[in-house]
């Protein structure tokens, strides 16, 4: 016999009844982190089954007769719920439906729902040439990442089969440029911008640029963006703004491959940017190009003759680590510092095996009473001091060939 609505709703009351006895005592970290990511895992699940319901009744044209044009118009109503999550959510459970890759992911934790809503819609809508084992590669390359990391991949994949030539992707993405100021509200005005991805660096490092930070400074990164370009604009209209040559540096990490056009892979700025292949290639024209040569701890090492990191060890380091290496962190390398594994005053050496990015925060949990380091750049550990060890995330390997390389040549 199935299951009615109302034993549904029973067991799903019981069960929360149940997770509100999970509130331990506030001293009791342990259990408080446990019972988060219980509720986290079960929540998830519930997820992935509204998706599934609002995809078969979408498919069914359940919404007739309702007044609205949709499920997730009909969900948004009934629930004064947002219109864009319950959009969100049926596209993921038609992507469900139609990919079983993607369902067993799912299902067995290899893909959590958030990455999967990123792949949604190159699943439910694949580009020209992308046949049913191109979608199943996308979904095992996907499986352990980030959302943020799928969505990357998505984009990839889209590329990978897109009919346009690269000059006229630069151009659309050119045309759809734009700038919006909204409506003043508490005295506030809220700005929107679209801008292709090497345009938008240049814009925030010149914006950083134009408000440096001083001693004692406590502005957010948002607050230094808002401060620069309104003193840009204040400059401007004084006539202070001349263009000159001190411009602050884009650093911009691309394979050789994909320099010299035997690639489709992104590039990536200090800012975790990833700007276009061909748009790369153009900035590189105006560049200065260094050649970092990833062969383990061969590569620009100073033991102890200096105690900082060099210009070109921290290059060499925004080469290979992207951004900071603990573990669940996207912190660009822009923002973090050069640190030792094993520590300068405990002997450490000043060579590139021994040195890894860590933004501000990480790298002051780096240095806390009872944590430490064992291992080099290329696999360390770091324990803490409740006991908990961390695996760095892994080294892109050098060379590595493109995520669907293989695909556009079958």
């Amino acid at each position: 016999m199935e299951p009615s609505v109302v034993e549904f709703q029973a067991a799903a009351d019981a069960a929360l009844a149940l997770g509100r006895q999970l509130l331990p005592a506030a001293t009791d970290h342990r259990r408080l982190r446990a019972s988060i990511l219980a509720v986290h895992t079960a929540a998830a699940q519930l997820k992935v089954l509204e998706a599934e319901l609002l995809a078969a009744a979408e498919q069914r044209e359940a919404w007739t007769g309702t007044g609205a044009r949709n499920m997730a118009d009909w969900l948004a109503g009934k629930t004064n719920s947002s219109y864009g999550d319950a959009k969100r959510k049926t596209k993921l459970g038609s992507a469900l439906g139609k990919n079983k890759k993607l369902k067993d992911a799912v299902d067995a934790g290899d893909v959590s729902p958030d990455a999967a809503e990123q792949l949604a819609g190159t699943i439910n809508q694949p580009p020209a040439g992308a046949d049913e084992r191109h979608l199943d590669e996308l979904v095992d390359a996907c499986k352990g990442a980030s959302p943020q990391d799928a969505r990357d991949a998505a984009n990839l994949f889209a590329t990978t089969f897109t009919p346009e030539t690269d000059e006229e992707a630069a151009e659309r993405r050119h045309r759809a440029r734009s700038l919006n100021f909204g409506t003043a509200e508490d005295g506030m005005v809220v700005l929107r911008g679209l801008l292709p991805a090497a345009s938008a660096d240049q814009v925030k490092k010149s914006l950083l640029h134009a408000a440096s930070p001083y001693e004692g400074d406590t502005r957010t990164i948002e607050q230094r963006l808002a401060d620069g370009l309104t003193n840009l604009s204040t400059a401007y209209s004084k006539g202070e703004v001349t263009g000159g040559r001190e411009a602050p540096q884009m650093n911009i990490t691309m394979t050789e491959a994909s320099r010299l056009g035997h690639s489709n892979e992104p590039a990536v700025t200090d800012l975790g940017t990833k700007i276009p292949p061909f748009e790369a290639r153009r900035l590189a024209e105006l560049a200065e190009i260094r050649r970092v040569v990833m062969a383990g701890s061969e590569v620009i090492n100073l033991g102890r003759s200096y105690r900082y990191a060099s210009t070109q060890q921290y290059q060499a380091l925004f080469a290979r680590d992207r951004g900071c290496v603990w573990p669940g962190c996207n912190i660009p390398a822009a923002w973090c510092h050069a640190d030792h594994i094993h520590e300068w005053e405990h002997g450490g050496v000043t060579d590139l095996n021994q040195l890894a990015l860590l933004c501000p925060h990480h790298h002051t949990e780096r240095h806390r009473p009872g944590v430490w380091i064992e291992g080099d750049a290329s696999s360390w550990r770091i324990h803490l001091a409740n006991g908990t060890t961390l695996h760095r995330r892994p080294i892109r390997p050098p060379g590595q060939p493109d995520l669907f390389q293989q695909s556009t040549a079958a």
